[in-house]
């Protein structure tokens, strides 16, 4: 199917009657974005498709906005509607679910849902389907067992290895179809063709004609009963198959609690590091301006000073902060500071008198001099300075973001350890062992049943031989055998074609989602499909292969491959199919298209991995809408922009939880 549009009216958090969504259906651009917060509405339009389909909702009551039904009146009503036009098998079906709300003495009561079907004729006027028939029309459209696959909601869909997929997949690949055909044709069955038209022939003793009769009915009802025995054992060892997981799982939360505890405790102390590298620092870069920046800054005018100087010829080597009346009070007391008698030794006197002239205020020299020295310090401390600063500005970077990150990591194990909650290990043990009992228990009947089946299978056949033996030759009951023989052959045929037609969905399912896989993890995994359509991820471990399990993103990733591998097989199964019409007047030279109809799809998933899967599913899927949170959307949407055809943006209208629009554009 390729969906249209998409309209509601007091559905969820949308009050009142909104604007019809119009999703893309151009094969180019085939991507409908739509962008909203948390608490914007945006899993309210993924449970706006599946109660317009099937009539369900979680939670029951979230189907009117709880403002228009606190603003109703009373004997009032209100309705609620949710109308999708479509495309299947190339016709245009408008599908709208309706359901009244009355208002009688403070409370509000529903009436039931009210599901109608309309489809347009080639000239273009619309035909009613009949009520009775309109559950099997969505039936046809799309299965129930298949909306989850296609309406994928992220934060609710766990893992893809609990589904019941097997269902889903041979109802998709048409495998359901060829079953019910062999299951028509099936001479062990009691109810099938083939019996029927073995009960008509006509036996040579009627005593015996209808002793045998009669046998091969009653082994025919046993071979059905244990036939839906063996199926209902083998659903039951499935679902104690699965539980035994969960149940493993929970068991080992405990070392992952520990696990998770330990890493809190790194993360922690990472953080510790981190603020004191911030701190270092923003302390050295406070100390380097506090030190050099104004030697830094007047840099340009110390550099004219220093010209300046060297330009005047005057600096002079004096003794620093000294002046020409300290000399005149030594020469008068005729005694240096040093002890020497200045009358008696005539050189010391003249060379302090040299002294003198050199000093201001007679003599600018040595002013200068000092003046030259106390920049020339000022230039050599500012050497380097931009560099420093400079380079603890990108350790200060650097650690804000390595804070950020652990920060970012302390919050996702604090959730986690949340989610894993305290751990009841010796009663889930005690299940534990009560489900291995109860797996061996259905082990022993499964084979105790399929036993039974060869015996009453062997009784089947002696029973048909011996009424092909006292069967009169007789024309009616010639006719009657060449009947049976046809049924036999049609039973071989549908038999063969069914068992070799799932081996090669299988192998196809197996290359399709490991294809796909590769393409979205960039780690060294691969993936393999058992006869039970379950996936399970594997890696090479010396010359073998080994299981191994799943978690976050890893697991997210998993799910996206396996869903979109589905479609990938299911398309290519129509496209296989078209070709066989090339002797039709007017043949099929399109795909009939599966739309994947995403909510939150990334919410377990990392940056690389949100756009590998955002650059791989559009070419896949002939329609995606993606209802995206804007933090996830900033990584997707460099893979996408070029597939997307429509764009619109949920938003909270006064900031309330319980009302919201939806708008067209970014």
């Amino acid at each position: 199917m390729m969906i249209k549009s998409l309209q509601f009216s007091n559905f969820g958090c949308f009050k009142n009657t909104h604007s019809p969504i119009n999703f893309s259906t151009d094969t180019n651009k085939n991507v409908t974005v739509i962008l909203g917060d948390n608490k914007s509405g945006k899993t309210t339009l993924v449970q706006a498709f599946l109660w317009c389909l099937y009539g369900e909702i979680s939670p029951k009551n979230g189907v009117i906005n709880s403002e228009a039904k606190n603003e109703m009146a009373s004997s009032s009503t209100c309705e609620v509607f949710v109308e999708i036009v479509l495309i299947h098998a190339y016709k245009e079906f408008t599908i709208r679910r309706t359901q009244q709300f009355t208002k009688n003495n403070g409370r509000v009561k529903n009436d039931d849902s009210i599901l109608k079907i309309q489809y347009k004729e080639a000239n273009g006027e619309q035909q009613s389907i009949p009520s009775r028939d309109c559950a099997d029309t969505i039936n046809n459209i799309l299965p129930k067992g298949l909306s989850d696959y296609f309406f994928y909601e992220g934060e609710r869909f766990d893992d893809i290895s609990k589904k019941d997929v097997a269902t889903a997949v041979r109802g998709l690949m048409g495998l359901d179809t060829i079953s019910s055909a062999r299951d028509r044709f099936d001479p062990n069955r009691a109810g099938s063709v083939t019996s029927k038209i073995s009960k008509g022939r006509v036996l040579v003793n009627p005593q015996e004609n209808d002793h045998l009769k009669q046998s091969l009915s009653n082994s025919q009802d046993e071979h059905e009963t244990i036939i839906k025995r063996i199926e209902n054992v083998k659903s039951e060892h499935e679902y104690y198959i699965r539980r035994k997981e969960e149940l493993e799982e929970k068991l080992s939360q405990n070392s992952i609690v520990k696990s998770l505890q330990a890493k809190r405790k790194s993360l922690e102390n990472d953080v510790k590091i981190g603020q004191s590298n911030i701190e270092e620092a923003s302390n050295r870069i406070l100390s380097d301006f506090q030190q050099k920046a104004l030697a830094f800054f007047a840099l340009p005018l110390i550099n004219r000073a220093l010209s300046v100087i060297e330009d005047s010829k005057q600096s002079g080597e004096g003794i620093p902060e000294m002046r020409q009346a300290a000399i005149d009070h030594i020469l008068k007391r005729k005694r240096c500071i040093c002890g020497c008698d200045l009358e008696e030794n005539e050189g010391a006197q003249k060379r302090i008198l040299a002294e003198r002239d050199l000093l201001p205020p007679e003599h600018l020299g040595t002013i200068l001099y000092n003046h030259k020295q106390t920049l020339l310090e000022y230039q050599g401390s500012s050497v380097g300075f931009v560099e420093e600063v400079n380079k603890n500005y990108a350790n200060w970077r650097k650690n804000i973001r390595f804070l950020d990150e652990k920060n970012d990591d302390l919050s996702k194990v604090s959730e986690e350890i949340i989610a894993a909650g305290s751990v009841d290990v010796e009663g889930i043990e005690k299940e534990y062992q009560e489900n291995e009992e109860k797996l061996c228990k259905l082990i022993q009947l499964r084979e105790e049943l399929l036993v039974k089946k060869g015996i009453v299978e062997g009784n089947i056949a002696n029973f048909e031989k011996m009424i092909a033996s006292y069967v009169e030759k007789t024309d009616s009951n010639n006719k009657l055998q060449c009947y049976i023989a046809y049924a036999e052959a049609l039973f071989k045929l549908f038999d063969t074609s069914y068992s070799k037609r799932e081996q090669e969905v299988k192998a196809n399912l197996n290359d399709s989602v490991n294809r796909i896989f590769s393409e979205m993890y960039h780690g060294h995994r691969m993936v393999l499909i058992d006869n039970n359509y379950q996936i399970k991820l594997l890696t090479t471990v010396g010359s073998s292969q080994e299981e191994i399990a799943d978690t976050g993103g890893l697991r997210a990733v998993k799910n996206f491959a396996y869903i979109t591998g589905l479609v990938d097989i299911a398309r290519k199964r129509v496209t296989q199919e078209n070709k066989t019409n090339e002797n039709d007047e007017d043949p099929l030279n399109e795909t009939e298209p599966y739309p994947l109809v995403m909510d939150a799809p990334f919410s377990a998933t990392d940056e690389k991995h949100i756009n590998n899967i955002s650059r791989i599913v559009p070419g896949i899927a002939e329609q995606v809408v993606i209802i995206i949170m804007q933090k996830d959307w900033v990584y997707a949407k460099p893979a996408i922009e070029t597939r997307i055809g429509k764009r619109y943006v949920i938003e909270n209208i006064d900031n309330s939880e319980i009302c919201s629009r939806i708008r067209e554009g970014e």
